[in-house]
This record gives structure tokens, sequence and C-alpha cells, in this order.
């Protein structure tokens, strides 16, 4: 029902006007809507009134896809050795009809800790439509045995709904690597910061490994639902679900429980910071009482969201100062 089906009129003298105002709802296929004065006892009157209500026009929106990346066909990690330097290579495209806005760059959300020396930012141009670019990072493989993972963020901070991830991991042998091919450390750094211009924003080595884990979270919707897809095989991304059926605007309360399951005090100035996305009308969210969090305590934060015009995702990380920890935490809305 688009507009109100009986709306009150009063008595109007002979000679006298009035003016009466409806509030038409959104709707995605044109409706024609007919309205007859009446009297009490339901009798018509005068002229039959007309409108027509007709969806919005939706202004074209910028989109990107990952058409190529390292990780294809690859299922444990790139294999690498210690103090390698590795290049890898993103293939985007502009699979839209408009232009990329001119302040889009990719940005660093979550590296391994320990794996250091990575570039904060990639340079990406304003592709035009059906155009593609190649992005591309230099790192250096960790002195260390293990598995390291780095995810950058494509995003523009005037069209939040617009981007994506751009994911690498490495699976990094015991092996060195030989002597000979090693540079030596100011070298090693200029390297792996070939494709970033400018010092990194989240990649800054930390003295403590800090440490953080979803504990539980909680949505309290007026309508709608929200389903959990299975990811309990990726440590570094968690989902806080998926959300659908919600009109837009509609806002909503989500509980997060984080635990701090590493051997550091957080600092006092932790909060959790929008990394990706529009946030849904939650950029971040401080910690209260602004005392550091001790190693296996448990915060409860509480983020007022907003259901946005399309469909979209977003996503925050535990962040001190210009360093995040703990994993992605994603949320969609359908």
């Amino acid at each position: 029902m688009l507009l109100c089906p009986i709306v009150d009129v009063p008595a109007v003298a002979p000679g006298q006007t009035v003016d009466v105002e409806l509030e038409a709802k959104e709707t995605e296929e044109p409706t024609e809507i007919f309205y007859s004065l009446v009297t009490q006892d339901c009798q018509p009157f005068g002229e039959i009134a007309h409108v027509k209500v007709v969806p919005k026009p939706q202004m074209p929106k910028p989109a990107v896809v990952v058409v190529a990346s390292p990780m294809d066909g690859v299922e444990s990690g790139i294999e690498g050795l210690q103090g390698e330097v590795k290049n890898v290579e993103w293939v985007l495209a502009n699979m839209g009809s408009v232009t990329w806005p001119e302040d889009v760059k990719a940005h660093l959300i979550y590296n391994t800790p320990g794996f250091e020396h990575l570039p904060g930012h990639l340079e990406l141009p304003a592709l035009a439509p059906g155009m593609t670019v190649h992005a591309g990072v230099s790192a250096l493989m960790p002195e260390c045995e293990g598995s390291w993972k780095a995810m950058w963020a494509v995003t523009s901070p005037t069209h939040p709904e617009f981007g994506d991830i751009l994911v690498v991991e490495f699976k990094v042998s015991d092996f060195p690597f030989m002597d000979w091919m090693l540079a030596d450390e100011p070298k090693a750094d200029s390297i792996s910061e070939i494709s970033s211009q400018s010092p990194p924003e989240f990649a800054e080595p930390s003295k403590k490994k800090l440490s953080a884990s979803v504990a539980m979270q909680r949505h309290e919707l007026p309508g709608g639902h929200v389903t959990y897809p299975d990811d309990s095989d990726n440590e570094e991304l968690v989902s806080l679900g998926q959300v659908a059926d919600l009109p837009c605007g509609t806002p909503w309360l989500m509980e997060l429980a984080v635990t701090n399951d590493g051997a550091e005090a957080w600092p006092a100035d932790v909060e959790l910071r929008c990394c990706f996305g529009c946030g849904f009308g939650c950029g971040g969210v401080p910690l209260s009482g602004g005392e550091p969090v001790q190693a296996g305590e448990t915060v409860l934060l509480q983020l007022g969201l907003q259901a946005p015009e399309a469909p979209g995702r977003t996503a925050w990380v535990m962040a001190s100062g210009q360093h995040c920890f703990g994993p992605a935490m994603m949320l969609e809305v359908q």
C-alpha cells in the first residue's frame, strides 16, 4: 500500500479550497492510484483524483570485481622461503557503467602478527568502464616458518558501498633463503614498499603482539532475519552474519563480545574501527572506561546500525593508534 487508503477531509464551505497532502512510499513498479471524495454514507461525488507513482531513478554506481588473484588455484598458500621477496598481483576490473571515483585506494586492513614491511596502501587509477588494472605487491617473507596472510580493502570514502577485498596467503618453509640472495635490511624495506609512496597506515609493527577473538554476537532486529555462513576455517575473517529483508533506513542493534585471547594487555586507546565499507552508520566504537583490557578479559560492545539503500558489506577490526590486530569482522546486508 503506497498511499493511505482513507484521508479525512474537513468540511469545506462553498467557494473555499482545501489542500490535501499525501506521502507515497517507495515502489519498484509504476503504479496508478485513484481517489474520490465520498459522503459520510460512502457515496462518491465530484471529480476523481489520479496520481501515478514511479520508482525513483537509480543513479549508476561504480563497481569493482577481482577477476584474477594470486590465490587462484592455490589451496594452502603460496610457497615461499624465509627472507625471500615474493611478488604477487591482482587483476581488478570495472564491471559497472561509470568510472571509478578519484579517491579509490586499496588499504591494508589485516596482516598476520609478525608479517611486516607491507605497503599500507596501493594507489589505483580512476578506471573507466570495461577496463582492467593490475595491482601488485612485493612482500618480504618473515624469518620464521608458518602461514602468513595479508588483506587489502579496495575502498572509496565518497562511495561507501564500493569495494572488494584483496587476499594473499604465504606458506613459508623452515628452509631459509640462500645468503647470497638476501638483501640488507634497508634494501629489503624499500623493496617491500615499492607499491606504496606513503607510510603504512595499519602496518606499523607493534612491540607487543596483540590478539583478539569474537566470543559472542547477537542482532536485535525489528524485522527481517540473519544467517551465518560457515567460516570456521577462516581465522582472519569472521562473519558477523548476513542480514536480509530490512527496509532501507531501518535501525537495529548488534551486541558484540570481544575477548583478549593474547598474552599482552590491550592499550587504553583500543577501539573497534571500521576498515571496509560504510560501517552501516557505525564508524567505530571505543572501549568504555578507557582502561587497558587484560589478557583473558572480554568486553561487550554495542553497535547502532542502519540498513543501507542497497545491498553491501562492511568490516571492522580492533585497532590501537595505527596498528590493527585480531580478525577482520565482516557484516553483509542483502
